[in-house]
């Protein structure tokens, strides 16, 4: 069985060419074209903004102040204005949030793994779990749990990431149902009975008239929690010559 101090070769495969990927770009899919995005625009951390209604909810009920950002990006998403219908809400996700602290790491960009060395009231993982191998699923989600005083939120998604690493395969390496995400959560919970979790599960249908329609499901164990969706607009960097960006599925 893999673990956080050995984990499968596989995970090491793809942890060096997400390293590879941040510093040299990815290829990322757009409608029926294949884009080349440069390196200071790979893996910024903005896909974020599609979750953060989510985590705030989390946050309020749990009277959370301080986060992890497991799996942060390049942390770009922290320094970015907050928008509602074009409208500045925030001048920062800590204060949207109303958080004191929130600690980034992601082992694609450095091997310094010292915010592992405290607990914070709330792990979140965005765009993360499904781009690891299902081999070390088990041993990561326990990573997430064993950092957490209060809740863990993730999301995954059952269709193909419009991202393809340098190898060529699709970066969503592990796509499985709502099930199977929850009982993997369900078993990592047992060890952590105090630990509330929340999974935004994302699915991708076909209509009859062929229209493709992309929803969000919340699998999670906190009791009369209702999440408020994510409708919420796209952030915006601090420089103002710098437009409003579309907050994309893996950025």
């Amino acid at each position: 069985m893999f673990s956080e101090i050995e984990p499968s070769p596989r995970y090491r495969q793809l942890l060096e060419l997400y390293k590879l990927m941040h510093g040299h770009g990815v290829s990322r899919r757009s409608g029926n074209e294949v884009i080349d995005v440069a390196a200071h625009n790979t893996f910024l951390g903005r896909g974020i903004f599609r979750h953060i209604n989510s985590i705030r909810t989390l946050i309020q009920v749990s009277g959370s102040i301080s986060i992890l950002d497991y799996g942060s990006g390049k942390g770009v998403q922290y320094t970015d204005d907050v928008l509602r219908n074009g409208k500045k809400v925030s001048n920062s996700l800590h204060e949207y949030w109303k958080v004191q602290d929130v600690a980034c790491f992601d082992p694609g960009i450095s091997d310094e793994d010292d915010a592992l060395d405290k607990k914070y009231d709330g792990v979140i993982a965005t765009n993360v779990l499904d781009l690891i191998p299902e081999e070390d699923l088990k041993w990561v989600v326990e990573r997430l749990f064993s950092r957490a005083n209060k809740f863990v939120f993730c999301n995954v998604a059952d269709f193909p990431s419009p991202t393809s690493l340098p190898s060529g395969e699709n970066a969503r390496v592990t796509k499985r149902s709502s099930l199977w995400w929850r009982a993997l959560f369900a078993e990592a919970n047992k060890k952590h009975p105090e630990i509330n979790y929340c999974i935004a599960f994302g699915t991708r249908r076909k209509k009859s008239d062929g229209e493709i329609v992309e929803n969000t499901g919340y699998l999670h164990n906190c009791q009369d929690l209702s999440m408020p969706g994510e409708k919420y607009a796209s952030p915006v960097g601090k420089d103002p010559k710098e437009k409003s960006v579309t907050a994309r599925e893996d950025d």
